[in-house]
Parts: structure tokens; C-alpha cells; sequence
């Protein structure tokens, strides 16, 4: 091991700190300091939630066997409920949880094998509110390798097939979750969205998918990409599931900082399945122009607007609106989630007030070495490259596409004054077929064309948004294979009860599967 002069002159010069020889032996005593205070932190016991096994035992913890898994969209399986709810709105409904979130005592595999053999020793927050709700949570569902990618061709444990069309995708990268509900596996799921990976899934499947407005669901005890991006929510088959399923889940729990002001604590949450059935009569969707641009499907088009006119005969008014810094948003997007996501990987996110998964950092074997990197998908392995070059040579584009977010929120927001909805398709295109095994990168990275476009803008702002099943589509590739397409319905900070309101009316109106 070198020793502390070697280590200090090693950092001084990668900070291109030149320290004078005469000060050389005072640093040395400086850097002596720190390192004997990270010593003493690191020889002391985390402190992570501890779950109660006695009232919610993990029974039947296993690996599934493929005869039982057909679209390979299990990751692990058990059975975990509560022996003391609090609640019965869940009684009877089974669920399945994207594999980022932490059930304790159970592995987890991140869609990778950069790592292998973590088990995690706390309940994230929502598992815990979904026992006490009397839901029992029958496994954890594939998710994309490292929780990146919008294609379900990346996850270790090979590519999610789609319930509708085997060999085509299911999008990510909660691609589990949407191919176990989907295809009958569970009754409801969970999924977490960086970029629209619940919303994505969700209309390549024909689900309902939500991304509550920032912060409104807790994301403690689940992997995280980038801080201001993360997301959890509801995937279910229709809206009032997914209603319950958000209210049990919603509000502070008093440890993740995400749920600023404006988040309400659980008691206090709204009836989100009563408060829907308003109905939509005298209120105004706006129809998002820039969202109809930049190589949307003709089929995704032409169902969307007929979608759209079902609010009308429901006594809805329907305009056009335009936010034109919408066809940049993804733009903005990527350099928050590239550069955000970058050093989160690299396990230096820091200015954080929650509970942290040390234990993961741990199995990671940070820094990376070029036998962990070959080990990633191409999607993380773009990250890498591109978020160090980002950081290298863009430093000062994070904090400007920080500040464009609030600017895009404040457009979106203006919008959102004189109409009550803004609607848009929720992904460009149906289901792509899966790239080939061996694809080269940029063929898997085009995969995943005609996903994001729509999606990411609103985790960037933090607006609520619902994907919602529309209607059946000829596939890109083969007019005989029919795929979902999906209406976006975004609405303002906090009133998810209106998006719900709107989907609810419009599912209630239509059967999707034969419109």
C-alpha cells in the first residue's frame, strides 16, 4: 500500500493541486487527519429501517424455474404479506415488484452481472405500505440491467418478451413488471421511472402506468439512478387498480427528501378512486403539438386523435397547445440524466437525506474495473462514456439544463392554466421488435427509438403522468401482429385526481382492446 505522502502527491496532482515542497510534510499531517476520521466512520454500524419478519415473513424465496416463467420476466420469487394490515384496500390483489426495490432478505439482481449475491436487509417504504394494505407481494420482475434502457434486451438474465408478441419488446426498464401483469402474473405491479420506464412498459402492454408528481411516492429503499429523476408507481389493468394502488403508496415518510413541500403525509393523501368519478364534462384537454412530431407512428397517430375525440363526446373541450421547447426536452433530459446518473454510478452522489443502500455500494467494487465494465450492457456502458466526457468537458451544461428544467416546468405550467390536461401519445411508436443478441451498439441504442420523446420531459419537470391503453396498432415490421398504443394524460403538481379522472372517464366510455 503506498504510503500517505505517495497518496497525498497521487491526489494533490489528479485535483492539479501543486503543493510546495515546503507545505508537503503539513498536508501530510492534514490528509493523516482525514483519513483517521473516515476510518473511525467506516468501522461504525449502519443504520438502515429494520423490518419486522415476525408479522411478515418472506416464505418460498426462489429462483423460477423457466417452464414457470414464459416471457422470462420473473427475477425472483416468494410470497411476503402482512399478518397485521392496517388496511384491506389491497386484500386479494397479488403484486410484483420491479427488481430495484428492496424486499429485505430477498436478492436482488439489478438486471446485472457486474455484481452478484446482493441481498438486502431493509423493506423499501412502498413494500411496507403495500403489507399493511393487505397486499401480498408474489416476486420481484426483471429489470433492465442497472435500471437503464428503454428495450427489455438488457437485462442479465436474457431479454423480456412482449405478452402480445413474442420476440418484441416490452420496454424498460421496468420491463418485468409490464410482461408479469400484462400476461396475467400478478394482478398489479410496481414499477420505477427515470425517463418514462413505467409509462413506456406500460402502453407497450396495454397497461395503465403513473408517475405521480415529484416526490409524492417515497423512494426509499430502491435503487436509484439520478435524485431528481427517480420515480415510483403503480402498473395495473385498469385505472381504478392503479388509483388504489397509488393512494396506499402515496405520501412523506419522513426519510426521503424528495417529498418536499406540497407532499402530503399518508393520512392525508387524497381518495384518488372516489374522487375520479367526476367525470369530465365542462373541463379542457389540450392536445401537445410537439408531441405528434418527430417520427410518430401513422397508426399511433391516427388512434390517438380518434382517443381524443371521446373526451369530446363526453362533454370535454379539446384544443391545441403548443410548448415548443418540448421537441428539446429530451435533449435537456439526457445531459441531467447522463452527467446526474454518471456520478451516481460511480457512487458519488452526494447532498442526499435519505436512507442510503451502503450494502450496495459495497457489492458494486467501486471504481469499476474494465472487468466489471465488459460485464454491462451497452446502454450503462454508453453512460459511462458519456457522462465522463460530459464532466470532462462540459462541466458547466449540468447546472444551465438544471435551470432549462424549471423553464420547461413554467411552460408546461402556463399551459396547464387554461387547460386542465395536456394529452399526447405516450410513446411514438408500438413495441419494437428486440435487437439481435449481438446487435452492434448503436442498432441496440436505436432500439429504443420513438420510446422517450414524449416521456422524459415530465420527469425532468415533475409533472403527473398517466399512460393509458387506447387501442390495438399494426406492428412497424408485420401488419398481421396487432400491438397496444397508449394516450399520455399529463396534469398539474399534485392533482393526479384529475389525470385519473380523465382516464377513468375514458376507459369507462371504451374498451380499449376493441376500439
Amino acid at each position: 500500500m503506498a504510503s500517505t505522502r505517495e497518496q497525498l502527491l497521487g491526489v494533490a496532482k489528479s485535483v492539479a493541486f501543486e503543493i510546495p515542497e515546503h507545505e508537503i510534510d503539513d498536508y501530510e499531517v492534514l490528509l493523516a487527519r482525514t483519513k483517521k476520521t473516515l476510518e473511525t466512520v467506516a468501522a461504525m454500524d449502519d443504520y438502515q429501517p429494520t423490518p419486522d419478519y415476525t408479522t411478515t415473513p418472506r416464505v418460498d424465496i426462489h429462483f423460477p424455474d423457466p417452464s414457470s416463467n414464459p416471457h422470462n420476466a420473473w427475477a425472483w420469487r416468494f410470497t411476503l404479506s402482512s399478518s397485521t394490515p392496517k388496511s384491506t384496500k389491497l386484500a386479494t390483489k397479488t403484486l410484483c415488484l420491479k427488481d430495484n426495490i428492496c424486499v429485505a432478505g430477498v436478492p436482488c439482481l439489478l438486471g446485472t452481472e457486474t455484481f452478484k449475491d446482493w441481498t438486502p436487509s431493509t423493506d423499501a417504504t412502498i413494500v411496507t405500505r403495500i403489507l399493511s394494505a393487505s397486499g401480498t407481494i408474489t416476486g420481484k420482475a426483471v429489470c433492465e440491467n442497472l435500471s437503464r434502457g428503454a428495450v427489455s434486451s438488457t437485462a442479465a438474465t436474457g431479454p423480456v418478451h412482449n405478452p402480445y408478441a413474442r420476440g418484441y419488446s416490452v420496454g424498460g426498464s421496468s420491463s418485468g413488471t409490464a410482461a408479469v401483469v400484462a400476461s396475467g402474473g400478478a394482478d398489479m405491479g410496481v414499477g420505477c421511472d427515470q425517463g418514462g420506464s413505467i409509462r413506456i412498459p406500460a402502453a407497450l402492454t396495454g397497461l395503465v402506468g403513473i408517475k405521480a408528481t415529484a416526490g409524492l411516492v417515497p423512494y426509499t429503499g430502491i435503487v436509484s439512478n439520478d435524485a431528481s429523476l427517480d420515480y415510483v408507481g403503480p402498473m395495473a389493468h385498469n385505472v381504478r387498480d392503479a388509483a388504489v394502488l397509488l393512494g396506499v403508496m402515496a405520501g412523506a415518510d419522513g426519510v426521503d427528501d424528495r417529498c418536499g413541500a406540497g407532499i402530503p403525509f399518508p393520512a392525508d393523501v387524497p381518495n384518488y378512486e372516489d374522487l375520479m368519478e367526476g367525470g369530465v364534462k365542462g373541463l379542457r384537454v389540450g392536445v401537445l403539438r410537439e408531441g405528434l412530431q418527430g417520427g410518430v407512428d401513422k397508426g399511433v397517430e391516427s388512434t390517438f386523435r380518434e382517443a381524443v375525440k371521446v373526451f369530446e363526446k363526453l362533454g370535454a373541450s379539446v384544443v391545441e397547445v403548443s410548448v415548443p421547447l418540448h421537441a428539446q426536452a429530451r435533449s435537456v433530459y439526457s445531459v441531467v440524466s447522463k452527467m446526474g446518473n454518471h456520478m451516481g454510478m460511480l457512487g458519488k452522489a452526494t447532498g442526499r437525506r435519505q436512507a442510503m443502500l451502503t450494502d450496495l455500494y459495497e457489492k458494486k467494487g467501486l471504481p469499476y474495473t474494465p472487468e466489471v465494465v465488459d460485464k454491462m450492457s451497452v446502454m450503462s456502458k454508453e453512460g459511462i462514456l458519456s457522462g465522463e466526457y460530459a464532466w470532462q468537458n462540459y462541466a458547466t451544461v449540468y447546472p444551465k439544463a438544471v435551470n432549462i428544467m424549471r423553464k420547461l416546468k413554467d411552460l408546461y405550467d402556463e399551459v396547464l392554466s387554461f387547460v386542465d390536461v395536456i394529452v399526447m401519445p405516450t410513446t411514438l411508436t408500438p413495441a419494437n421488435l428486440l435487437p439481435p443478441p449481438h446487435a452492434i451498439p448503436v442498432a441496440q441504442m436505436e432500439a429504443a427509438k420513438g420510446m422517450t420523446e414524449n416521456t422524459c420531459a415530465f420527469n425532468a419537470t415533475g409533472h403527473p403522468a398517466l399512460a393509458l391503453p387506447i387501442g390495438f396498432i399494426p406492428a412497424k415490421t408485420d401488419e398481421t401482429i396487432k400491438l397496444p398504443a397508449s394516450m399520455q394524460i399529463v396534469g398539474r403538481w399534485y392533482d393526479e385526481t384529475t389525470i385519473l379522472r380523465f382516464a377513468y372517464a375514458w376507459e369507462q366510455a371504451v374498451d380499449w382492446k376493441t376500439f
